[in-house]
């Protein structure tokens, strides 16, 4: 995770340095020096100053470079978050997908439903038929894609929105809760003033916790694969397995199986910067209310789902 986040950030280091580099070739360019004792005899003075022809000049610019600092700073500090959004969202899936999510549906190790991911590279096809020499376990394996849907799906897609709200905005951008995130809103609400009881007085929090977590559903998405290998009984082959079965459900995930999470999520830019970005950079969107860069992260875990006593061999189908 800490060698993906440097890479991630490079970029933005690199805009950072030379953003720094400017505002020093600004100073030389004034003939400006740094003087500890003139600073500290200015601290002190009370009388009132000229502004020169020269920092009227470059006051423009130098707000717009330390803007423009600011802005790289938040994206650096917001890919880290999203780094760990996924993280957050794929340890949710290891303890949620071996978990009973009751209803007689998503039960252990199971999932709503999965379809074979085309996109994947390095996809094995298992060998069904029972009369080939290659039927059997078998090397390599088959990345599935999870459906967005059912309560798991819920629950990991919640961590990485909670994640993500530290960097969503306060204000109002539009963003509206459904009758789940208004209950969650109020939730942290309560959380959050019984850990900060001095924090209940100010009439504005409710609606920032609101807004916050508005913007980070509206603006985050998860992706979820995993990596079932050949070595065990293929997966999803409904027509295939008996109804009495000692093997694999249809929705059934395999027990140590690879669980890869990929979050996306919108970050909302400073209006300044976000609007001068936006004219050199086309990754940058308006959504109206404000301007929105994308960023991702993927994270693998295994799956912690317990073994089954029976055996998992194939079958004569």
């Amino acid at each position: 995770m800490d060698r993906s986040v440097l890479l991630a950030c490079m970029p933005w280091m690199a805009i950072l340095v030379a953003s720094f580099c400017v505002l020093f070739l600004i100073a030389r360019a004034n003939r400006a020096r740094i003087k500890p004792r003139r600073l500290l005899r200015l601290h002190a003075d009370q009388r009132g100053a000229v502004q020169s022809l020269s920092f009227v000049l470059t006051l423009p610019i130098f707000i717009m470079v330390m803007m423009l600092i600011v802005q790289v700073s938040q994206l650096m500090i917001g890919q880290i978050v999203v780094e760990y959004a996924a993280f957050a969202a794929a340890r949710a899936a290891t303890v949620w997908i071996p978990a009973d999510a009751g209803g007689g549906y998503e039960e252990e190790n199971c999932i709503s439903s999965f379809f074979v991911d085309v996109e994947a590279s390095d996809q094995t096809t298992p060998i069904l038929d029972e009369d080939s020499p290659g039927y059997g376990p078998a090397e390599g394996g088959v990345t599935y894609r999870i459906v967005p849907e059912g309560p798991k799906y819920a629950k990991i897609t919640s961590a990485a929105v909670m994640a993500c709200m530290s960097i969503s905005p306060s204000r109002d951008v539009g963003a509206t809760l459904n009758d789940t995130g208004s209950d969650a809103a109020d939730i942290l609400y309560r959380t959050y003033t019984a850990m900060a009881p001095g924090s209940d007085s100010a009439r504005a929090l409710a609606g920032r916790i609101r807004n916050k977590l508005a913007y980070s559903m509206e603006n985050t998405s998860v992706e979820i694969r995993f990596y079932h290998p050949n070595s065990e009984p293929p997966l999803g082959i409904t027509y295939l397995i008996p109804p009495d079965a000692d093997e694999f459900r249809y929705n059934e995930l395999g027990w140590q199986d690879q669980i890869t999470v990929t979050v996306r999520h919108n970050l909302a830019l400073l209006p300044g910067p976000g609007r001068l970005l936006a004219r050199s950079s086309e990754g940058i969107a308006d959504q109206g209310t404000v301007y929105v860069y994308p960023l991702s992260a993927s994270a693998t875990i295994g799956n912690e789902g317990e073994k089954s006593v029976i055996p998992y061999v194939y079958q004569t189908y």
